[in-house]
């Protein structure tokens, strides 16, 4: 089945990427968790980081990958996105808890959709893609939460976006091993 798609073995043997993306924000996420007294603005700049960070990563896997997803040009529109939202974030750190849960929201919102369409990937692929579709779906849901948090003041941001770090973390790491498995398998 894998090798009915062209250009899939380099995709696999990068596997590596979506590994450290997730690390990063499983990490990012629990970090938020330890430390929810944080004032908006230190907040704010650790988001913006980890956000551009997933977006470099994002685009270091589109462009290396040269084509092998279905979700090819939505890994690049995904990593610009991250980029974009990213930079954002930096470039404005005072922006007001009325401001950033909507930027962190529809962030997390895109991240959920992008999610499907690599759970309809691996689909194609003929492997185990229900699990990823679930994470998505929570993604999505949480990133909806987020939006709907303002009224309750910084605590439950930085509970609901933490959660969601840590879940888009969790389905880039699952994503990696999935790669890193194809990748064993085709030796």
């Amino acid at each position: 089945m894998i090798d009915s798609h062209p250009g899939i073995r380099k995709a696999i043997t990068l596997w590596w990427i979506p590994f450290l993306t997730g690390v990063a924000l499983i990490s990012m996420g629990l970090w938020t968790f330890v430390s929810p007294e944080n004032p908006t603005v230190p907040l704010s700049v650790l988001f913006g980081i980890c956000i551009t960070l997933v977006g470099v990563f994002e685009l270091l896997f589109a462009f290396s990958g040269r084509r092998p997803l279905h979700t090819w040009a939505w890994t690049i529109a995904s990593g610009i996105f991250d980029l974009a939202v990213g930079g954002y974030i930096l470039a404005y750190p005072g922006m007001t808890l009325e401001i950033l849960p909507f930027v962190l929201g529809f962030w997390l919102l895109f991240r959920g959709f992008t999610g499907i369409g690599f759970s309809l990937d691996m689909r194609r692929w003929g492997g185990d893609w229900k699990w990823f579709l679930v994470i998505a779906i929570i993604i999505i849901l949480l990133g909806i939460l987020v939006l709907a948090v303002p009224a309750f003041g910084l605590l439950h941001l930085v509970i609901w976006t933490a959660c969601s770090f840590i879940f888009i973390g969790v389905f880039r790491i699952l994503l990696a091993m999935y790669l890193r498995r194809m990748k064993d398998e085709l030796e």
